[in-house]
């Protein structure tokens, strides 16, 4: 695709129409749906993105019920999945009924997506539904989305009880994704359960660490300090989640610039501190946002693709912050953090986040005047990410 006719695209959804004109601003026929829903999954993948492009930039009153029958029917089960994904940046109201409709399908991809759509939607009158399938759902990507949408819920106590159990038992694996999702959602409840796993040394340490960080609870400070000889992989953790109980930040962030460009720390222990670097960004640290993206400037290249993974992956937990922080930020910085969230979202391949964040770029874009930097940097923001 070229340029010309990539910036084309972007504004023929950016004017106010939102119709399917050409891209040389002529009248064309409308598309057809059915078979433009259909291209979903398509073997090539240009035809699957610019498919995906050409629905979102339809009236929603035209493509939502397609999409929507393509989920409940259509025989190809990627198509349904690809389908449900476009729909939920539609913010339709029809699509709560839907969702809880899905919780129970065939389709993994299916599954997985009404979770997670979930987490973002909390239904407290889902937590007994819930609750049921955590005894039930075993199939590998789509658990941890089920774990995530209950600590949504977690003013429940019957949820509460539920999670700290889940953090204690089962595959690590599985325990990783429980012991995640407690700290993302604050779960101060479940402290007491993670302090212990944070003291063992294993797999799940720096897992239990950085939730300690994110519950935002300072009693984990004693705990952290009192770490001694941590591993070298886990000390980048310590360091993000001092920084995120607001116990001298900046400091902690410089240490793990530091160790992320040493020449003498592994491979693993630069790489866990651009990902520790991540967990920062990913609660809207915008000094940690710098750091992270001006690591990409090593000459040499070896911190670039951990670089695009982490920011990539804050983005898509905080799409607001990284697309405020890309309009205050002046170009080159901003051109290379478009590279970075380029490559990263390729490599993630995370379908559901991805369409959340188009659709915060969306909202974005609309909610400021014309001519302004936002407006300039989401329009370019879409065209670069070819959403």
């Amino acid at each position: 695709m070229t340029a010309r006719l990539s910036r084309a695209i972007v504004r023929g959804f950016l004017v106010a129409s939102l119709t399917a004109s050409a891209v040389t601003g002529q009248e064309r026929p409308a598309p057809d749906v059915p078979r433009t829903i259909a291209l979903l999954s398509a073997f090539d993948y240009s035809t699957r993105m610019n498919a995906a492009r050409t629905l979102r930039r339809l009236p929603p009153a035209e493509v939502v019920p397609a999409l929507a029958q393509a989920v409940r029917a259509h025989s190809d089960q990627f198509v349904r999945h690809r389908a449900l994904v476009l729909l939920t940046s539609f913010n339709d109201r029809g699509t709560p009924d839907l969702m809880r409709g899905l919780l129970s399908d065939r389709n993994d991809r299916v599954r997985e997506t009404a979770y997670r759509w979930f987490e973002q939607h909390p239904d407290r009158l889902l937590a007994p539904t819930l609750l049921a399938a955590l005894e039930t759902e075993q199939a590998e990507f789509v658990r941890p989305a089920l774990i995530r949408a209950l600590a949504a819920l977690g003013h429940d106590t019957q949820v509460q009880r539920a999670l700290v159990a889940e953090a204690g038992r089962g595959l690590d694996f599985f325990r990783s994704a429980v012991i995640e999702a407690l700290g993302v959602h604050r779960a101060t409840y479940a402290f007491d359960a993670i302090v212990p796993i944070a003291r063992m040394e294993g797999s799940l340490q720096d897992d239990a660490v950085l939730a300690l960080g994110r519950m935002g609870d300072r009693r984990a400070l004693e705990i952290l300090s009192s770490l001694t000889d941590p591993s070298l992989e886990l000390v980048p953790a310590i360091h993000a989640a001092q920084c995120l109980l607001e116990d001298a930040c900046a400091v902690h962030v410089g240490v793990l610039v530091d160790t992320a460009r040493s020449r003498a720390a592994s491979a693993n222990v630069t790489r866990a501190a651009v990902a520790a670097l991540g967990v920062v960004v990913s609660q809207g640290h915008a000094g940690a946002t710098d750091a992270l993206v001006a690591l990409a400037n090593d000459a040499t290249g070896r911190l670039e693709d951990d670089v695009a993974l982490a920011f990539s992956g804050a983005a898509l937990r905080v799409p607001d912050h990284v697309i405020g922080w890309l309009a205050r930020t002046a170009d080159p910085v901003r051109s290379r953090a478009f590279a970075l969230l380029r490559a990263g979202f390729e490599a993630l391949e995370e379908d559901f986040a991805e369409e959340r964040f188009f659709a915060a770029a969306r909202a974005a874009y609309w909610s400021e005047a014309e001519g302004s930097v936002t407006r300039t940097v989401t329009a370019r923001l879409i065209d670069t990410l070819e959403f």
